[in-house]
């Protein structure tokens, strides 16, 4: 199986390559690295916002990585000609959690986006991982993820233009 097709069992669907939102690329590629821009909580274009406070705040807050972490992979498939399947590795992921000063569940929320990097990649090492608080996110967003990845082998790259795309 793909790792499209495993997230689509699990009943996660990927969604389209997310549109810049600023004067930014999604993806940045060098040979076979890839560096994906950060990718917020977002289902179709709807921004899902929240903040960690306490407890009760985690269980929202994980679906929120969720989304946030299938946005992030639908970014790296575009970097990578449009299949999971060229992925040699994700090598790091860089989690903000909007919280507040108090709270200290980072590690818990951002879980559930690297649950879905191990269902989508089975077998693959587990990436480095950072999982901080911020005060503020786009949007009021929940989460926001960053991908680093290593590809099997250097994809063909989309045009220029479609990496540079600007949306205001």
């Amino acid at each position: 199986m793909t790792p499209e097709q495993r997230l689509a069992a699990a009943g996660h669907a990927l969604p389209p390559a997310p549109a810049p939102r600023g004067a930014y690329a999604p993806f940045s590629a060098a040979g076979e690295w890839v560096a994906v821009s950060g990718q917020t909580s977002r289902r179709d274009g709807t921004a899902l916002a929240g903040i960690c406070r306490a407890d009760a705040d985690v269980a929202p807050a994980r679906q929120a990585a969720q989304a946030a972490m299938l946005n992030a992979l639908a970014a790296l498939r575009a970097a990578c000609g449009g299949a999971l399947e060229n992925v040699a590795q994700v090598t790091r992921v860089r989690g903000f959690i909007r919280s507040g000063a108090d709270f200290a569940r980072h590690t818990a929320v951002l879980d559930a986006a690297s649950d879905l990097l191990a269902l989508a990649f089975p077998g693959h090492p587990l990436p480095a991982r950072t999982a901080v608080g911020a005060a503020s996110l786009p949007d009021q967003t929940w989460i926001e993820i960053e991908l680093d990845a290593r590809l099997a082998r250097a994809a063909d790259q989309p045009p220029s233009d479609a990496r540079n795309s600007r949306v205001r």
